[in-house]
């Protein structure tokens, strides 16, 4: 999902007021726009995590004690961020098609779910945004379909069928689909098992699952929250985007999220998506054959 613009400037809003993004803001802001928090517990091993940090915007980073996922909690309510935070301004009308760089991302997703899955075609884009990939998966042969927790006018002009809700609330008629995709979606969601149970419900047999989502444990983020630990960053542990994001995940963390869930893991891969030359290039295929890479990609198949 994308970082939505800058907006309107300080002062008390509730979130029916407020125009602009959040991200940034004081936390003053923040607290008025989303008065309301949750708690919430580790998907995987049903406990309460223990905190560990508050961002530079007064939110909770928690940790589960047994299997060491990181989470938000307590949390917003994913009632008020959905005109809060995911609102008219969280998605902009360059976004309903993929730039170079987005291209790049889809088709390397593309070639593998094409290798993973030769024999289907129909996929469901879950979280669907401005309907980017909606167009590149028609345009590449897919018959591609999205959902959305607010959907889009631009996805709703993509030509692909869309429905409005959360997965698990979706009723689809008895529809399955050879792919469920979840490209930087997972993290925001309610709960990531009932995401990923419910995607497991829409599969036809020997469908793949693919999860896209920011890789905690890349080199990157790694440096920017020893620096945030230490107190070397401005705005600490800005890099978790907290204010919308619920779940951070590593390779470890989301494999077991997925396996629970009733997956086998079938490849990941930290891909780096930049363009490059000369030594630029040969860091970056570097960072890939390592695994310490920004974006975590993992397929996954019923067992």
């Amino acid at each position: 999902m994308c970082e939505p613009a800058q907006g309107v400037e300080g002062g008390k809003q509730t979130s029916r007021e407020l125009t602009g993004s959040l991200f940034g803001r004081p936390r003053a802001e923040v607290d008025a726009a989303l008065p309301d928090r949750e708690s919430a517990v580790c998907p995987i091993c049903r406990v309460d995590p223990h905190p560990f940090a508050l961002d530079f915007q007064g939110f909770s980073l928690a940790r589960c004690p047994t299997c060491r996922l990181e989470l938000h909690s307590p949390r917003p309510t994913l009632e008020q961020m959905a005109t809060a935070v995911y609102g008219a301004h969280y998605h902009r009308a360059d976004e309903a098609n993929a730039d170079a760089r987005h291209r790049r991302q889809y088709g390397r997703q593309c070639d593998r779910l094409e290798w993973l899955q030769p024999g289907g075609r129909r996929l469901l884009d879950v979280g669907c945004g401005a309907g980017a990939f909606l167009r590149f998966g028609r345009e590449r042969g897919w018959d591609v379909e999205g959902t959305d927790y607010v959907v889009t006018s631009w996805a709703r002009d993509s030509g692909a069928r869309v429905w409005e809700g959360e997965l698990p609330a979706i009723e689809f008629g008895g529809a399955r689909f050879d792919v469920v995709r979840f490209n930087h979606v997972l993290e925001h969601t309610r709960d990531p098992l009932t995401e990923l149970r419910a995607a497991r419900s829409v599969l036809a047999p020997g469908g793949v699952l693919l999860i896209g989502v920011p890789n905690l444990a890349g080199a990157s983020l790694r440096a920017k929250s020893w620096q945030s630990r230490l107190g070397l960053k401005g705005k600490r542990w800005r890099h978790y985007a907290a204010l919308h994001h619920l779940w951070f995940f590593t390779p470890a963390t989301l494999s077991r999220l997925v396996e629970t869930a009733g997956f086998e893991v079938l490849h990941w891969e930290t891909p780096v998506l930049a363009l490059s030359r000369g030594l630029r290039l040969t860091y970056h295929r570097l960072v890939e054959w390592l695994r310490t890479g920004g974006i975590l990609d993992l397929y996954a198949r019923e067992r």
